[in-house]
């Protein structure tokens, strides 16, 4: 989920007009952690914990809606208690909203600025649709992959396909597609269609079962493990000190050699054919 985090950040930095964005995920009763950022001072701020209630961003994850202050440090409605991330960065206005799946509080999205300014429609909206946006690519993920988990455990070779849980496939395929038509252009947008093509390549195809495996070099399967792990083409670039033209090189590389078109697809072809756990 690190990239289609990451895509979140940057659109609602972007939407917003706000100098800072970030998310924090929810990782465990009572407790978020920093996992993304865009216009800090550091990088280090990845990983600060907020406590449920802690601040404008904890408080998000009990009420389960929609904050916002335009000066933090005079804020009545708020835990005097400032959230580490808040004290580190010097936030002064901030507005932060829940993503929620279902009924469970998965994450928070929030913009701040170092400055004590109002918070207009532009803030409050962008920061709402970024949420909702999130929280719609969240559900769908799980829910393309628990529908191709389901279909994939009635197929073996010596029986024929559940034509039920075949036709759940096609029709959740259908139902992406049409949602992903509704996303504005984007990283996110780019995510859904990964999505939909994982269901394509993965159940929706007629894929050779004795086509041959792929042979990948050790260098190109070091760069496809890292994505396989989420991380960005820069963040590759630097954890296997290979400059980034090289990166892209070998994922072009991989996504010909496995006859995919987006990383996402390389993944899972790789796993299927055994070169990835």
């Amino acid at each position: 989920m690190a990239a289609a985090t990451r895509a979140a950040v940057l659109a609602l930095r972007r939407d917003s007009g706000m100098p800072v964005a970030g998310a924090a995920w929810v990782v465990g009763p009572q407790l978020l952690r920093i996992s993304e950022t865009s216009g800090v001072k550091s990088p280090g701020r990845r990983g600060f914990p907020v406590p449920a209630g802690a601040g404008l961003i904890g408080k998000v994850l009990t009420t389960r809606r929609l904050a916002a202050v335009s000066d933090y440090r005079a804020a009545q409605q708020i835990s005097p208690e400032y959230d580490c991330f808040v004290a580190a960065e010097e936030v002064r206005s901030m507005a932060a909203a829940p993503v929620i799946v279902g009924t469970t509080v998965r994450a928070a999205l929030f913009v701040g600025s170092r400055d004590a300014v109002r918070l207009g429609d532009r803030v409050l909206t962008a920061v709402t649709e970024a949420a909702r946006d999130l929280e719609q690519f969240l559900a769908t993920h799980e829910h393309a992959h628990r529908l191709l988990s389901e279909a994939r455990a009635v197929r073996s070779p010596a029986s024929p396909r559940d034509a039920v849980a075949l036709e759940q496939v096609h029709e959740v395929h259908t139902e992406l597609l049409d949602l992903t038509a509704t996303i504005g252009e984007g990283h996110l947008k780019e995510r859904f269609h990964e999505v939909c093509s994982l269901l394509e390549s993965g159940c929706c195809s007629e894929r050779s079962s004795h086509e041959p495996t792929a042979r990948l070099s050790p260098r190109e399967l070091d760069v496809l493990v890292a994505v396989a792990a989420g991380c960005t083409n820069l963040e590759i670039s630097g954890r296997l000190d290979i400059g980034l033209e090289t990166v892209k090189g070998h994922l072009r590389s991989v996504m010909r050699k496995l006859r995919t078109s987006t990383r996402l697809e390389a993944v899972t072809a790789a796993r299927r054919a055994g070169l990835l756990p």
